[in-house]
Formats: C-alpha cells, structure tokens, sequence
C-alpha cells in the first residue's frame, strides 16, 4: 500500500512519536510511506534518518490563523492529487480537520485519524469546549476509521451521533531501550514532560516544597516548552530551586530513566502518554494521576499509585509512601514492567494498525 501519514508539526511530542513508529513500522512491514508535516522539527530529522520521505507543509502551525489554515488546506489537497495515497492517515487536531476534508475531496479510499487526546478535557471555557466539540465531531465524520489511543478516548464521544462504528481502541506501544548508568546514588524523584500546564508540574513542585523540608532528595524534571519560565520561578518563590533540577530538552531522554528512584506525572489531562509505559518498561515505581487512559496502564497500589488530579498533599502522601518503602517501589515498577512488556508493545501497535487499513 502506499501510505501517507499526516500531523500538523513536526516537534517531537507524544503524537510526532507515534506517526515515527508507524511510518518506520508500515515501512517495514513493505508499504510506501511518506510523512506530511508542518514546522522543521525533531520529526523531520528523524525521519530522515530512517529515510522515510517527508513532505513539508510550511504554512501549517499550531496557532490560528485563517490565510494559512486555507493555504494549508489547499496544499493538503494539491499532495493528496500528486501522491495518490491508499490511506491517509491523520493525527492532532488541526491537521485532523483540515486532512479529513481534503481527503474526501481527492477521494482518498481510506482517511484514519488516532485520536491522541481530546482538547475539550483540558480547563477551558465552556463556550470553548462546545466549539471544539463540534469541530472535532466533523473530523470523526469525514474519517473513515478512527483509532482511539484508550478506552477512555473512546468512551469520551461514543454517544456521538454517526461515528460510533468508526472508533477502533490500540494502545501506544513501544520496544525495550537502553538505559544509562546511574553514576549519583541520591535519592531522585523525576519527571519526563513537555513543559505545559496540562502537565501540572506546578502542583507537583507545591507537594514537593513540602516533602523537601523532611527528606534528602533531588527532583529532576527533564523536558523543555512554554512554562519552563514560569516553573523555575516557582521553584523560586518556594524556596527549592536548590533541590530542583530543570534539565530541559534532552535528546533520549528515556535514557535517564535510570537515574530516578520514582517517576512522577501529575497531570491536568492525558489520553494515552508514552512516559508512564516508559518508567514502567525501566522498572520505576509511577505516581501519576487518575486521568484519562492512565488507569488503564496503572493499577492502584498494584502497579503504581493513582492520585487526585489538582491535589498537592495526595501527591505528597504518596511521594513520602515510596520515598520510606524499597520493597513498594521494587513490587510496584516489577509489576508495571510486566504489563507493559504484554499489553504495550510496539508490534502489537503497528500490527493492529496496518490491520485498519485494509
């Protein structure tokens, strides 16, 4: 088959990763794989690496902006007319909307769109959340199959009128990955994010203000974005900057996970995030909270601790529950690595894709 896969920019976050590994999955499966792509980010180079085609998409962007979103939507048109594809296979919001009407229009067999998350679950205004609900209704309605990233995502827009025979659950998986070696044997709590509110890394360094007073620990949060600024300032303002390490964007950054004794996600919204499943495939005990499709990765207390989105002493509780118990922290990451390794794989990922596009 001849595969093209779409995604508005070309940073390298959770979705820019999952349109990596199916495109070098698919192209390793036999098929013809291109990538279309707005921005010049880590995706491209690599993609390029792998010699995966890209097509780029200079006037697609996050931000709004009528011209461009025309201009874009005409381009998406223009390479669906040159590159003919049997699938089209569309990921985040924008490049969603824009690809499942451009692909009706080139009469493109088979439009699949992953749902990577839905933004009305993220704090907005109500009138926001009707818009986008409408919007991304639109875009279920011109794909043809639309894969959800958990039960959750599903569940979300299932009463949806006309779209509920379209939505198909495969998790994100990955492959095992090498882990540095761990030089500091201080006690380290740490984070692998996007710097972004959603993320709720300010509610994660309220409790640790907190734990810091009592215990010798470093916090380590690895990832760049928009609130990196304002988090350090934080840091500031409470007094632990000293204790708070800001490492920003690392490349494999995974890597690392063997530098920390617990991994930590505090976040506002999820669907189905890579770095539970990472901390998981390198054995760490998770605290995270019970949003989205996490549940469906952590089991409470079995494999991982769940807490209250928004909730600094319940994320301190459990900090200071592992931070005092080895034998948890070792039960909790042996048990997690374990589902991860049969419900989570790459190959059962790509496999039950490439399954949708026949």
């Amino acid at each position: 088959m001849k595969i093209l896969y779409g995604i508005t920019k070309s940073n390298f976050g959770g979705a820019q990763r999952y349109v990596f590994d199916m495109a070098v999955g698919a192209r390793d499966a036999g098929h013809e794989v291109a990538v279309l792509c707005g921005g010049h980010g880590t995706l491209i180079e690599k993609l390029n690496e792998e010699n995966i085609r890209v097509i780029p998409l200079d006037t697609m962007e996050r931000d709004i902006s009528l011209s461009k979103e025309i201009s874009s939507f005409f381009q998406i048109i223009k390479v669906l007319d040159e590159e003919e594809p049997d699938v089209f296979h569309i990921n985040s919001s924008k490049m969603g909307g824009l690809g499942g009407v451009a692909g009706r229009i080139a009469g493109v067999e088979k439009i699949i769109f992953t749902a990577h998350g839905w933004a009305f679950n993220e704090p907005r205004p109500v009138y926001q959340k009707i818009i986008i609900k409408f919007f991304i209704w639109l875009t279920l309605l011109f794909s043809h199959e639309i894969i959800c990233v958990s039960e959750k995502t599903k569940k979300d827009v299932s009463s949806w009128p006309f779209i509920k025979n379209k939505l198909k659950v495969i998790y994100n998986g990955l492959n095992k990955f090498e882990l540095a070696h761990r030089a500091d044997n201080s006690f380290t709590v740490g984070t692998i994010a996007e710097l972004h509110k959603i993320k709720g890394l300010d509610i994660l360094l309220t409790a640790w203000s907190k734990f810091i007073k009592n215990h010798s620990a470093k916090l380590i949060i690895i990832g760049g974005g928009e609130e990196r600024e304002n988090l350090q300032n934080m840091a500031r303002n409470l007094g632990i900057s000293d204790s708070v390490i800001f490492n920003g964007y690392v490349e494999n950054a995974r890597s690392l996970l063997s530098t920390f004794d617990i991994f930590v996600l505090p976040s506002r919204s999820e669907a189905m995030p890579y770095a539970p499943l990472e901390a998981g495939l390198a054995g760490l005990p998770v605290v995270t909270t019970s949003v989205g499709g996490i549940p469906e990765i952590i089991e409470n207390n079995v494999s991982g601790i769940l807490v209250e989105k928004e909730n600094p002493e319940a994320l301190l509780s459990a900090l200071i529950k592992l931070f005092e118990n080895a034998d948890l922290r070792k039960k909790l990451g042996e048990n997690l690595k374990k589902k991860v390794e049969t419900e989570f794989s790459l190959d059962k990922m790509v496999r039950e894709t490439l399954k949708l596009y026949i």
